[in-house]
């Protein structure tokens, strides 16, 4: 009874904090003279335990939640030193633009109530949230400015990625397929020879000339049936054995015979093929160039905030020894 009492005494002086009251414990840090809440760190330390789904228990050690405190320190820590340059470069955005997004988010909940419960549960009011929001933006406008366009990889990158990474180029086998099937229930004998008389049924419709896609719209058991069965593209190892083996022996046209899986019966017709090959650097430079300037344009934001760190003065109070 008294670990519950000392509980809700902390709780109770968060909430007090949170509130606007003296926060009887000081800072958690502080980052270039501004102070960053305890209070705000045990809601926004609280609501990452529940997105995790570390409640009710899930936490068992002091240790565990030290060290989510620790996470959340730094991103508040890291949030402040960009904040805090952002208004140096002159990149605030205006109030205009922090009502749109505002009402941008408010517009994906039901209600205004939901809305206010869900930025409480992060331990923010809406002035807070607001406020957080303008940071975020003012950030992100930072970056896009000043630090993203000297992330662009040039050509020689992208091509030197290329030909270091051409076992990745590799384009699989793939089919495309349709299907029509019947299921039934492996421990129910009568199931099963009733199942196979359908798919026999269905096979002899296929031989008189029926159409496949109409075919099994109107007969598939299977949620394919309202695109006419069609599977798609897939290689080899996404389907069942017995199902793949059948699909690849397939050439583009053909229909195969009764194939059994635990499933049920099938019947598969290809649609399509596409040789194993090796992707152009035409054809993979979009995507190399993508991963790429993220790879960089995260090193840039590391290297910033890893300048700004050293360039400021940054106190930690929370958890240290």
């Amino acid at each position: 009874m008294r670990y519950k009492t000392g509980i809700s005494i902390v709780l109770l002086l968060a909430a007090a904090s949170a509130a606007g009251q003296v926060d009887f414990f000081g800072p958690a840090a502080t980052v270039n003279g501004v102070e960053i809440s305890r209070a705000k760190v045990q809601a926004q330390s609280d609501h990452l335990v529940n997105q995790r789904g570390l409640g009710s228990g899930g936490l068992t050690q002091p240790s565990e939640f030290r060290k989510i405190q620790d996470e959340v320190v730094e991103q508040l820590v890291v949030q402040e030193l960009l904040w805090q340059e952002a208004q140096k470069r002159g990149y605030v955005v205006s109030d205009e633009q922090i009502d749109a997004e505002m009402n941008r988010i408010k517009g994906g909940f039901q209600s205004d109530l939901a809305f206010q419960f869900k930025i409480k549960e992060g331990g923010y009011t809406e002035a807070s949230f607001r406020e957080n929001i303008r940071q975020q933006k003012s950030v992100q406008r930072m970056i896009a400015a000043d630090v993203s366009p000297a992330a662009e990889p040039s050509d020689e990158d992208v091509a030197r990625f290329y030909d270091d990474n051409l076992e990745q180029m590799a384009i699989p086998e793939q089919v495309r397929a349709r299907h029509i099937l019947v299921k039934f229930d492996a421990n129910d004998a009568p199931g099963r020879e009733a199942a196979l008389a359908r798919i026999q049924s269905v096979q002899a419709e296929l031989e008189a000339g029926a159409n496949f896609a109409i075919l099994a719209t109107e007969r598939s058991e299977d949620s394919s049936a309202r695109s006419g069965g069609d599977l798609g593209f897939f290689g080899r190892g996404q389907m069942v054995k017995p199902f793949e083996e059948s699909a690849f022996a397939l050439q583009p046209g053909e229909v195969s015979g009764i194939v059994e899986t635990g499933f049920g019966f099938h019947v598969i017709r290809v649609e399509e093929r596409i040789d194993a090959s090796t992707a152009s650097l035409e054809q993979a430079g979009p995507q190399i160039r993508d991963f790429l300037r993220q790879q960089k344009l995260g090193g840039a934001i590391e290297a910033l905030i890893e300048q700004l760190r050293a360039d400021g003065e940054v106190e930690l109070h929370l958890n240290q020894p």
